[in-house]
């Protein structure tokens, strides 16, 4: 885990800088925009991983849904869930897949800082607004620390830069995606 996290730090970084969340002068426009891109990253992910997963891993990846809370959301703000989908980078082996849910996963850990912070800057009460980024809510860190025990256990050495790969694929993807124009104006 340590050396995906270091070998992916840059892309990481990217993606992090790519979201306006943590702005002090974070309005609700930009919030909302930055949900239905949420929206087009997470209804590709889940579509995409549940035909790619091994039967044995379904059942966590259904578990661990996140589009329903994204469309709780963009309902309290009066919004439809948005029809456009990411293209994600393509998910071959299970490394490929273990590769982007450490992105996706990893993104609900943040998903408890920026919950916070959007709470007092928008100002919203937990789970009215803010459901996608509380998401697992206390369960957050056990599904974690699952992840990355089920990452060690499933993916042998030899196979770690794919996963590296795959991870660095998909933070690149959602940088993009998050600064994509067309998401915005319907271009």
């Amino acid at each position: 885990m340590q050396t995906l996290r270091q070998q992916t730090e840059e892309e990481h970084r990217g993606a992090e800088a790519a979201l306006p969340l943590m702005q002090s002068d974070l309005d609700q426009a930009a919030y909302v925009d930055c949900l239905r891109r949420w929206y087009g990253v997470i209804a590709a992910w889940e579509e995409q991983a549940c035909l790619s997963a091994p039967v044995w891993l379904q059942p966590l990846l259904i578990a661990r849904s996140r589009r329903p809370l994204l469309a709780l959301d963009l309902a309290w703000f009066g919004v439809q869930a948005p029809q456009v989908r990411v293209t994600l980078p393509p998910l071959r082996d299970l490394p490929s897949l273990l590769g982007a849910m450490y992105v996706l996963e990893g993104s609900t850990l943040g998903g408890q800082i920026i919950a916070r912070h959007v709470e007092t800057a928008l100002p919203l009460t937990p789970g009215h607004g803010d459901s996608f980024f509380r998401g697992h809510g206390s369960q957050t860190g056990p599904l974690w620390k699952e992840f990355c025990e089920m990452l060690t256990t499933h993916v042998p050495d030899d196979q770690q830069d794919n996963v590296i790969a795959s991870a660095k694929r998909m933070f690149t993807t959602v940088s993009f995606w998050m600064q994509e124009k067309s998401v915005v104006d319907g271009s």
